[in-house]
C-alpha cells in the first residue's frame, strides 16, 4: 500500500453500519440504553479517491454509494501506517504504531493481545469474526522481515513481482475471489440464522482481501501479490475512457517510503500507457466485485 492522493489513501477502508432489522439486542434494564448491533467490514486496499471522493466516473459502486447517501463519510480519516499488518495492529489494539512497535508486515501484535473486540465482549456484546484478520505476527513471508532491515541500504529485496493483469472466467462469472465470497456468505448466514436468536447485542467483523492483488507464483519462492485478476463480468463495468494515468515521479523526487515501496513492489521498470491503464482498469473491476459483497 502506498500513500498519496487527496484523501491520504488510507490502507483500509472501514465501513460501519448498524444492523437491527432481524436481530434482538438484550433486554434493556432500567436506566440502560438500547445498544445497537454493529457490522464492521474491512476491505483491503480500497482507494478513497475512488470510493468516496465526489465525481468518480470510472466504475459504478452502487452499494458503497448507497452507504454514502444514507450514512456518514469521513473524508479526513487516515491510517496509522501505510502498510497492511501495522495498520491492522493499530486498529485492533487502539494504539499508535510507535506503541505496538509493528513497523512492517512481519511484526504484528502478540496472539494474546487484548483487542477492541475483546473489550466489546467484556461489555456484553457477542463477538463474531469472519475472513481476513492479519494483525498478529508471522503471517507474511520471511522476506518481509529482511525488508525491514534494508530500508537504509543501497540494495533492496524485490519481494513483489512486476504488476500484471489476468482475465479469467466468462461474462457471467460474478464470483472471482471465492474465499471472500465464502466468508461473506458465512457472515450473512450467521446474521440470518444465529444472530436472530441472541439476547445480547452483537459485533460482527468481516475481513475481505479484495481489492488487494492476488499472489504471483511466477515470481519465484519469494513471490508477492502483484497480479490483478478479474472476470469479463466485472471488467465490463469499468469505463476505460475515464481512467486517468497519473504522472509517475522520478525516484529522486519520491518520499523515502514511496521510493522503498516502488522497489519492493517492482514498480521501477518501464510501463507502457496501455499496461498502466489495464492495471488500473482491473483494479477498478476488483473494487466493483468488493462492492457487490457489501451488497
Amino acid at each position: 500500500m502506498r500513500r498519496g492522493g487527496p484523501l491520504g489513501r488510507a490502507g483500509l477502508a472501514l465501513l460501519l453500519m448498524a444492523v437491527g432489522a432481524e436481530a434482538r439486542p438484550r433486554p434493556a434494564t432500567p436506566g440502560d440504553q438500547l445498544r445497537s448491533n454493529v457490522v464492521l467490514v474491512a476491505c483491503d486496499s480500497l482507494d478513497g479517491r475512488l470510493t468516496v471522493f465526489p465525481g468518480n466516473q470510472t466504475v459504478d459502486l452502487p452499494f458503497i454509494n448507497f452507504m454514502k447517501r444514507y450514512g456518514t463519510v469521513f473524508l479526513n480519516a487516515y491510517t496509522n501506517s501505510p502498510i497492511c499488518c501495522p495498520s491492522r495492529a493499530a486498529m485492533w489494539s487502539g494504539l499508535f504504531t510507535h506503541l505496538t512497535e509493528s513497523w512492517n508486515n512481519f511484526k504484528g501484535l502478540d496472539p494474546d493481545y487484548v483487542t477492541w473486540m475483546d473489550l466489546m465482549e467484556k461489555h456484553g456484546y457477542h463477538a463474531q469474526k469472519f475472513g481476513k484478520l492479519d494483525y498478529t505476527s508471522g503471517h507474511h513471508s520471511v522476506s518481509n522481515r529482511v525488508e525491514a532491515w534494508t530500508r537504509d541500504v543501497h540494495f533492496l529485496l524485490r519481494q513483489e513481482g512486476r504488476p500484471m493483469v489476468n482475465l479469467t472466467g466468462h461474462r457471467k462469472q460474478v464470483r472471482v475471489m471465492e474465499a471472500d465470497w465464502r466468508n461473506t456468505d458465512k457472515a450473512v448466514n450467521w446474521i440470518k440464522e444465529e444472530a436472530v436468536n441472541l439476547t445480547q447485542p452483537f459485533i460482527l467483523y468481516l475481513g475481505l482481501n479484495l481489492p488487494h492483488p492476488y499472489p504471483s507464483p511466477y515470481a519465484g519462492e519469494n513471490f508477492g501479490s502483484s497480479t490483478f485478476l478479474t472476470s469479463p463480468y466485472w471488467l465490463e463495468k469499468v469505463t476505460y475512457e475515464a481512467i486517468k494515468i497519473p504522472k509517475w515521479s522520478s525516484l529522486s523526487e519520491m518520499h523515502p517510503v514511496d521510493y522503498y515501496s516502488s522497489y519492493t513492489k517492482n514498480c521501477t521498470g518501464e510501463f507502457t500507457e496501455e499496461e498502466v491503464r489495464n492495471i488500473r482498469a482491473f483494479y477498478y473491476a476488483m473494487c466493483a466485485e468488493t462492492d457487490a459483497m457489501l451488497g
